[in-house]
């Protein structure tokens, strides 16, 4: 099977933002998501990577160990894009919680340009925005360095959809600060 190396490196990077990991272990993660590789083509891979400062290497005998070598996450687009496409698994209410997220931590409409990196299409229902806010909008994100074509279509939603951003912003806050290990997962049951 053919794997884009872009395609592959993301997966690698998603596996390892969970924790360290062996070859062996990373093999395994690599293959349910349905990517078999040779294992000295991963490891190859792996050290290449390693060697160009992307990803530590760890001699944990018998193994070696990999984990990311700086903290650069992904772009706050693809990330919050990811959690939501786990959320919400219908693309027309994924489109809206998009827009809905990105004004409300933006505080502004949201492009077209926004969604795509986000990795979801326009939502069919919206709110149209005026020729001053949207310009205004424009603007911002030129000078945060984002081009937005001329053409680009602008929304804002009027669901409320405030429970997700909740759960949305505090995991994107546990995973770029680094504490997921200060959080507890399950609720723990007492058997009676």
């Amino acid at each position: 099977m053919f794997i884009r190396e872009k395609g592959l490196r993301a997966l690698v990077f998603k596996h390892l933002r969970e924790a360290d990991k062996s070859i062996s272990r990373l093999a395994r993660d690599l293959e349910k998501d349905g990517y078999k590789l040779h294992r000295l083509v991963l490891t190859g891979y792996l050290r290449a990577l390693a060697e160009t400062g992307v990803l530590r290497e760890k001699d944990i005998p018998p193994s070696k160990v990999y984990s990311l070598a700086s903290p650069r996450m992904q772009d706050v687009y693809e990330s919050i894009g990811e959690r939501l496409q786990r959320l919400e698994p219908r693309k027309a209410r994924c489109s809206r919680m998009a827009v809905f997220v990105l004004q409300r931590l933006f505080r502004r409409p949201v492009f077209y340009e926004e969604l795509k990196r986000c990795g979801v299409g326009p939502p069919k229902k919206f709110r149209t925005v005026g020729a001053e806010e949207k310009q205004e909008a424009r603007k911002l994100l030129e000078n945060a360095g984002i081009t937005v074509p001329p053409s680009d279509p602008c929304y804002l939603v009027s669901e409320d959809f405030s429970k997700d951003v909740h759960d949305i912003l505090s995991d994107e806050l546990i995973e770029r600060a680094g504490l997921r290990s200060l959080r507890m997962e399950t609720k723990q049951v007492k058997l009676i």
